[in-house]
């Protein structure tokens, strides 16, 4: 009997144990599985995509613009539309299931040339995704950079014809100028590095771009991305125009003569007004005078730029690099808007309004080291004006 019950103790202890051994078995089956449930959920939701109401027929309509909506939207006519896509094609890879060039190109020159556009509103407008429209426009800006070729300086031929069509511009304009020069300056973003360095004298943070233009507007070179707070002088003599005409790699018609306001330094080539001291001659503010109606040529080109290319108000995008890619793609833009569509430009500014701008807005708080040669040259030229 002792026996017998020690045994059935045994096996009842056995079988209790079992069966807890079970019931935890099931407990951590059921909570696997519902771990599994759960986990299935997240993910479904995670890569569920969300049905967002867009604009999805603007694209679809923008082939039946008139052509004056046309170019007010895209800042060009379809016929230089089309040239900048034959252009293009060489440097545009379309990969599966990407957007076309031509979607690209409208999505890139809407946010160009309106101001602060976001991506939120390129992914409305063109239903896209915030994602890809930031992607395409990149890619875009990319391709356009590679036609760097828009911009290029003049042979000794082409100079002499500009020179002309300086002459021709205007009456009594001032002789031999193959170009204006003068920098200007970009709102950015508060860079995350080196800061300081972009404050400039306005109280912003800027960039420069440094330009130099024809009388038809057309840049025929620019030097882009130094911090705004560096003086017009030394973004000069750092730009590769100047180290290739002072070393002889740039070749300068005879007699030609790049005009420039008073923070730039005289050279032989370089010639910018007398500066004012409150002493000048009557002949010498009559040099002034002359040199100034030739040279707002810039100042206009310059607001041409900006009145096409509503972004280059303030440039929304924290990378250094990518900032001064967007300026560049402007720029070769604009030189081809104004080669197919001079005429169409719709800007005319007045003459004095850039007069009177550069007389109060010269940078005169650094020294600027004319040369004699400099000079010598700017006082002969000044005998063509004496009457």
């Amino acid at each position: 009997m002792h026996i017998f019950c020690k045994y059935f103790a045994r096996h009842a202890i056995d079988s209790m144990v079992e069966s807890e051994s079970a019931l935890l078995l099931k407990y951590k089956q059921k909570r696997k599985e519902s771990f599994a449930r759960k986990k299935k959920w997240l993910l479904t939701e995670i890569l569920k995509k969300r049905t967002i109401v867009k604009s999805q027929n603007f694209f679809k309509t923008i082939p039946f613009y008139p052509p004056d909506i046309y170019l007010s939207h895209f800042r060009m006519s379809r016929e230089t539309f089309a040239e900048l896509k034959s252009a293009l094609e060489p440097f545009w890879i379309t990969s599966r299931g990407e957007y076309s060039m031509d979607q690209a190109l409208h999505i890139t020159l809407w946010k160009l040339s309106n101001s602060r556009v976001t991506y939120r509103e390129l992914s409305d407008k063109f239903d896209v995704s915030k994602g890809t429209a930031h992607k395409i426009f990149l890619k875009t800006i990319n391709a356009i950079c590679q036609l760097k070729h828009e911009i290029c300086w003049p042979s000794i031929s082409q100079q002499q014809t500009i020179m002309e069509r300086f002459q021709a511009s205007r009456p009594n304009a001032f002789p031999f100028v193959v170009g204006c020069l003068d920098g200007t300056h970009f709102k950015i973003n508060t860079p995350k590095k080196d800061a300081i360095s972009y404050y400039d004298r306005k109280g912003n943070y800027s960039i420069i771009m440094q330009g130099i233009c024809d009388s038809t507007f057309r840049f025929l070179d620019v030097f882009i991305g130094y911090p705004g707070s560096c003086h017009d002088a030394n973004v000069w003599k750092n730009s590769p125009i100047y180290k290739g005409i002072t070393c002889g790699e740039i070749q300068l018609a005879k007699d030609a003569i790049i005009l420039a306001d008073s923070a730039y330094p005289l050279s032989k080539y370089l010639i910018a007004p007398y500066r004012d001291n409150g002493h000048l001659l009557r002949e010498e503010k009559q040099f002034n005078y002359y040199l100034s109606s030739t040279r707002v040529f810039i100042e206009q080109a310059f607001g041409i730029l900006r009145g096409k290319f509503k972004i280059l108000n303030h440039i929304d995008i924290q990378n250094m690099e990518e900032v001064s890619k967007v300026v560049l793609a402007c720029v070769i833009l604009h030189n081809l808007i104004m080669r197919n569509n001079f005429n169409d430009s719709e800007i005319n500014y007045p003459l004095e309004n850039f007069e009177i701008f550069n007389e109060n807005d010269a940078e005169m708080h650094e020294n600027i080291n004319d040369t004699n040669e400099g000079i010598i040259k700017r006082n002969n030229l000044k005998m063509l004006f004496v009457s």
